[in-house]
């Protein structure tokens, strides 16, 4: 799946999601956040990258301002702004191809926050593929916390930290392993899940960029 059809794909779904709930709706991945703040995060981001507006790109204050600048406004017109600016988005992304999947990465974490704050699973497709194309090359770059190497294998995605052995591993269905690489699951979620070798020393890995395991 190419970054446009994934983006359009995933804004479907969660504009249909979001049909009909309550705005007020906490989202429990997102800690403080409504659906409504959701919804106002992501058609921000899609006002954002057509404004040109990502010098700060997926830091607290860009974030911010996005659901600021929404707060005032009704779940309905915030939804129906991303409906208006999303297809501008998808000819962005026909152009621009994977130098914007990090828009899709975001996107997909953030359809299954929604999902999970309506209790709708869903999602796993070729899309969550793209999102987890972006975070595999992002995290690689990341600091690595001890010796050797951490991988996961997800789909045909292999996300590698580290160089050279031990190598510690794990297979992982691909919406699993979105999860744990953006803080959607605590630490001793990850660690019991049924790695190959000793993840303890690897675990400062999975804090990065602005994911932080819940507690």
């Amino acid at each position: 799946m190419e970054t446009a059809e994934a983006y359009q794909t995933v804004r479907g779904r969660m504009l249909d999601l979001a049909s009909g709930v309550d705005a007020a709706t906490p989202v429990p991945t997102c800690p403080g956040w409504t659906i409504k703040e959701l919804l106002s995060h992501v058609t921000g981001v899609a006002a954002d990258v057509l404004n040109g507006n990502i010098a700060e790109a997926g830091t607290d204050p860009w974030v911010a301002v996005q659901v600021a600048a929404r707060a005032d406004r009704s779940l309905d017109e915030v939804t129906g702004e991303w409906v208006e600016t999303g297809p501008q988005v998808d000819e962005l992304c026909v152009a621009l191809g994977d130098g914007i999947a990090q828009l899709i990465f975001d996107t997909v974490t953030h359809e299954q926050d929604l999902r999970g704050a309506i209790g709708q699973p869903g999602g796993d497709d070729a899309a969550v593929e793209v999102a987890l194309r972006w975070a595999a090359g992002a995290w690689a770059g990341s600091e690595v916390p001890t010796s050797g190497t951490l991988l996961i294998r997800a789909g045909s995605v292999e996300a590698v930290r580290g160089d050279g052995g031990p190598v510690v591993a794990i297979d992982l269905e691909p919406l699993d392993a979105m999860a744990v690489m953006t803080g959607r699951r605590s630490l001793s979620e990850v660690q019991a899940l049924a790695w190959d070798g000793d993840v303890e020393p690897w675990l400062p890995a999975f804090t990065w960029g602005p994911f932080v395991p819940p507690a």
